[in-house]
């Protein structure tokens, strides 16, 4: 299998910002099973050693590590994956469980088979709420269309109706695109069909926050998975930078005053949703825990739509 996670990750600090991120208050924990090929899994657990199980809710995935079998999503595969989940992480149960992925094989053959498994172990208490990705860019609307977004939105609606999650897991942030005032996004879908949302990647992965500036040496191993992402290349960095300058410059450029404007622009904007917010250290959680400050003005929203999303002519 190919392990999802960054280079340079230091285990013992990793685990003093899980516990520090506990005594701020943290009580969300998202893992899964490919990220660091259960090492990521193993660190939360030794957290859940060291804490009141119930004071904490975990998440962990599964839909990317095929191992032997021919499909991720084959049943006795999910299901082994499953229970070294729980043994990674020293539970008896989780929290919520995510479809990882939404490859279901050829004509999503697979997918009923999952999503059987999937009720099952709710049935049988071992998690307690089913999860699935919502797509980056989405409408409802565009589903009955005539855009080239039609067949995956109809599509996602579909899995959707099958899977009946309790949780959507979308990517969202300051570059994320606006929507027409009648569109029905991911987080009003959500509202209405009484599903929580977690919002990741609003940092875009430290992007948004300059931790990797414009260092044309910068490279990464072929175990980072910033590699093959074309948004870590030089030049998408320095474009990014440009689009980046009049927020710092009105803002503020320090990481913290970046992370608070990333955070409240996104949770103003889903106050109801959860945000995922990754780590290498305890300084981090720190600074991510503590910065968000005043909420945004509805004028400085607005500076920030017009920066980042200039209307087209």
């Amino acid at each position: 299998g190919v392990p999802i996670g960054w280079d340079g990750v230091n285990d013992a600090a990793a685990f003093d910002a899980l516990i520090q991120a506990y005594e701020l208050g943290v009580s969300l924990f998202d893992t899964a099973d490919v990220y660091g090929l259960g090492r990521s899994e193993r660190l939360v657990g030794r957290l859940l050693g060291t804490v009141d199980r119930a004071s904490v809710v975990v998440c962990s995935k599964v839909g990317y590590f095929a191992g032997t079998s021919r499909h991720p999503y084959e049943p006795a595969q999910m299901r082994h994956q499953f229970d070294t989940t729980l043994a990674n992480l020293g539970t008896g149960y989780l929290d919520g469980y995510f479809f990882h992925s939404t490859d279901f094989g050829e004509a999503d053959c697979y997918l009923a088979g999952a999503v059987e498994l999937m009720n099952e172990l709710r049935e049988q208490g071992l998690i307690r709420g089913i999860g699935m990705r919502a797509p980056h860019a989405f409408a409802e609307q565009w589903a009955s269309g005539d855009g080239p977004n039609v067949a995956a939105t109809a599509r996602w609606l579909r899995l959707f109706e099958t899977i009946r999650p309790d949780v959507v897991t979308v990517r969202y942030n300051l570059l994320s695109p606006l929507y027409a005032a009648d569109d029905t996004d991911i987080f009003i879908f959500a509202r209405r069909h009484g599903v929580g949302v977690l919002i990741k990647q609003v940092l875009g992965q430290g992007l948004l926050l300059g931790s990797h500036g414009l260092d044309t040496s910068l490279t990464f191993s072929p175990g980072d998975h910033r590699t093959a992402d074309p948004a870590f290349t030089p030049e998408a960095r320095r474009r990014l930078a440009a689009r980046l300058a009049p927020l710092r410059a009105r803002f503020g450029d320090s990481p913290a005053k970046l992370a608070r404007l990333a955070l409240r622009y996104a949770l103003q904007h889903a106050p109801d949703a959860a945000v995922l917010v990754g780590f290498r250290n305890a300084t981090q959680i720190r600074a991510n825990v503590t910065c968000l400050g005043e909420p945004l003005s509805l004028a400085e929203i607005a500076e920030v739509r017009a920066a980042l999303h200039p209307p087209t002519t």
